[in-house]
């Protein structure tokens, strides 16, 4: 009987210690796909940074230029040519100014990247943005916000056959404090609609939905869904607001 229970703690202290080494490289495992995400978003943030700037000193130049030339214009007597160029120039200015959704420049900057990776997957993307400054919401929350969003509504087109339809809608608004996000995407026919990535990082993706979680709660949030199987549809709501009013919006 003492060997027994000898040989059951014995088994008992083994079993702890193995939870406890797997425990430990779940964590470290956790730990290394937490670092690798973050890295991404950190380049990818970056990235928009340069972008912003870069369209910032672009559209300031040429609307330099523009008026420059116009000077121009109204001098020479010769203006056929000029003229011209002036009219080329405005029209290279007006569809700058058709790419931007809103007057934030940090979101406009994200949709428009997100514009263009729909574009060169044959994605129809429909966007809804109130022209407003988004700074209730910290930069960097707001960024990993959008990206992961709309990434997830990206790969569910993805995954759609090219003879069904595919589809993305957005919407964005500001209200008071909060700020509300609608999103509608379609899904394959028959799919049935669960909160896991196919692809084959999908760990990262894990991270990506948890962050989404963790900025419901860190801005006292909701986050409702509303997945139509039967009609190929998934809806989602999210609240955020920038204290901790208890204002929540609802489908």
């Amino acid at each position: 009987m003492v060997i027994t229970l000898i040989l059951l703690g014995v088994l008992l202290v083994f079993l702890l210690l193995a939870a406890g080494v797997m425990k430990t490289r779940e964590m470290e495992q956790e730990n290394r796909l937490m670092q690798s995400y973050m890295a991404s978003m950190e380049e990818f943030y970056s990235g928009i940074q340069n972008r912003i700037e870069a369209t910032r000193k672009y559209r300031h130049d040429l609307a330099k230029h523009i008026q420059t030339l116009e000077a121009l214009l109204g001098k020479s007597t010769d203006t056929a040519e000029m003229e011209e160029y002036v009219q080329d120039l405005k029209k290279r200015y007006d569809t700058l100014k058709k790419q931007e959704f809103c007057s934030d420049e940090l979101v406009n900057s994200i949709l428009t990247i997100k514009q263009e990776q729909c574009s060169g997957k044959d994605i129809p993307l429909m966007m809804d943005v109130e022209d407003c400054i988004y700074n209730n919401i910290e930069e960097v929350d707001i960024v990993a916000l959008l990206h992961n969003l709309l990434d997830n509504a990206i790969e569910a087109q993805e995954r759609i056959p090219e003879n069904q339809d595919k589809g993305i809608w957005f919407s964005m608004r500001r209200d008071g404090n909060k700020l509300i996000i609608d999103m509608k995407n379609r899904v394959r026919e028959g799919e049935k609609i669960t909160f896991t990535t196919k692809k084959p990082r999908r760990e990262e993706h894990g991270i990506g939905t948890k962050i989404i979680g963790s900025l419901v709660e860190k801005y006292h949030g909701t986050l409702e869904v509303a997945p139509d199987e039967d009609e190929g549809m998934f809806e989602e709501r999210i609240v955020l607001c920038s204290n901790t009013g208890d204002e929540n919006g609802s489908f």
